[in-house]
C-alpha cells in the first residue's frame, strides 16, 4: 500500500509498504493533520521516531471485518485513535481521558489502510451516516478534545467566553460556543485569520483590542506560557482560565496570587478526550456538519502531503485533510 512516511525533520516520503494484517481493516478515506503532526514534522517528537506514519484523525470504510462483527465491508466509519480501559481508578473517577491503560490504534493513518487490534471495533469504531460529506468526520477527535475542555469551564447563564488563538482547536471552541448560543470572542494576532473567523460570524480581535475583564471564561489555545499569566491577571472576578494547549514539561507558570486568592480566578487544564466526548462530538457534527466543515480549508492527495505541511507551517490554512 501507499504511505506517507515521516523520515526525519521536515522530511516526508511516499513509500510502498506492506498492507497491514488484521481481522478488522479500515480503508482510509481522509485523515486530518493535527498540531502534533505539524510539531513532529518541524521539530521531531519523542513519541514518533522516524521512519513512521503520522496521522490519527481519520475516517474511512471497513475493508475487512471478522465474522460476527456488527460492521461489514463497505460500512463508513470514524475511528477513535484510543479509548480508555473503563476499569482503572482513573476511569472509576470519570477521568477516562487520563486512563493509564488505554488501547491505541497501532499505526498512523497517512496511508491507504489501517488495521485495528482484535476487539477494537467494539468500543473504538463508530458508524457514520451515508448522507453527509465525509471530510468533516476527521474533526470528531479534535472536537472531542474540545468537549473535554469545556467541562473544565464554568459557563453559566450570563457567561462570556474568550478564546485566545484561532488555530483549529481555538476555532472549534468558538464554533461550539457559537452553536450553544454562548457569547464568544477570539483573540488572534494574524489579520488574515481574524478576517476569516469574522466571516464565520465570530467576534474576533487583535491582541490588546479586547476588554479581558469582560470575560469570565478564558481558553488559552496557544502554547505560550506567558499568556496564561496575562489572562489570569486580567480576566473577570471569579473567572476560569483553561490551559488547553500543551506546554513543555520543563515550563512553569508564574501567576498573580492576588487574582487567584482575592478575585477567585481559577486555573485549570485539560488533556485529550474520553469515549463519552468522542461520541458526543460525533453527534454534534452529524447534527450540524456545515458549521464544523468550514474549518477544513484545504484537502490534498496523500502524494502532496509535504505541500500540505508547508502550507500549515506558513500559517496559510486552518485544517488540512490528506486523502489517499
Amino acid at each position: 500500500m501507499k504511505a506517507l512516511m515521516y523520515t526525519g525533520i521536515e522530511a516526508l516520503e511516499m513509500q510502498d509498504i506492506q498492507q497491514p494484517e488484521g481481522e478488522f481493516l479500515v480503508k482510509v478515506a481522509g485523515c486530518g493533520i493535527c498540531g502534533t503532526d505539524l510539531k513532529t514534522y518541524l521539530k521531531g517528537h519523542h513519541f514518533f521516531k522516524p521512519p513512521t506514519i503520522l496521522g490519527h484523525e481519520f475516517y474511512g470504510h471497513v475493508a475487512r471485518a471478522p465474522q460476527g462483527s456488527s460492521f461489514k465491508p463497505g460500512d463508513r466509519v470514524v475511528v477513535a485513535p484510543y479509548y480508555e480501559c473503563g476499569a482503572c481508578g482513573h476511569c472509576q473517577r470519570d477521568l477516562g481521558q487520563l486512563c493509564p491503560s488505554k488501547d491505541y490504534v497501532p499505526s498512523g493513518a497517512f496511508c491507504e489502510y489501517v488495521a485495528l487490534p482484535a476487539g477494537y471495533e467494539h468500543k473504538g469504531v463508530f458508524a457514520l451516516p451515508s448522507d453527509t460529506e465525509g471530510l468533516v468526520f476527521t474533526l470528531v477527535e479534535p472536537l472531542a478534545c474540545v468537549l473535554n475542555g469545556t467541562e473544565h469551564l464554568k459557563v453559566g447563564k450570563h457567561s462570556k467566553v474568550l478564546i485566545v488563538g484561532s488555530g483549529p482547536m481555538g476555532t472549534l471552541f468558538a464554533f461550539y460556543f457559537q452553536a450553544q448560543g454562548v457569547p464568544v470572542a477570539v483573540v488572534e494576532p494574524n489579520q488574515e485569520r481574524r478576517e476569516t473567523v469574522s466571516r464565520w460570524g465570530i467576534e474576533c480581535h487583535a491582541p490588546g483590542e479586547v476588554d479581558i475583564a469582560a470575560y469570565d471564561n478564558v481558553v488559552i489555545a496557544v502554547n505560550k506560557a506567558e499568556l496564561v499569566a496575562e489572562y489570569v491577571a486580567k480576566a473577570a472576578d471569579g473567572a476560569t482560565v483553561l490551559v488547553f494547549s500543551g506546554l513543555k514539561k520543563e515550563e512553569t507558570l508564574v501567576l498573580d496570587s492576588y487574582a487567584i486568592h482575592y478575585r477567585e480566578v481559577s486555573v485549570t487544564g485539560s488533556f485529550g478526550y474520553a469515549l463519552k466526548h468522542f461520541g458526543k462530538a460525533l453527534d454534534l457534527i452529524c447534527a450540524d456538519p456545515a458549521r464544523y466543515r468550514r474549518l477544513i480549508t484545504h484537502s490534498f492527495p496523500l502524494e502532496d502531503g509535504r505541500k500540505a505541511f508547508e502550507l500549515l507551517k506558513l500559517g496559510k490554512a486552518f485544517k488540512i485533510v490528506l486523502v489517499p
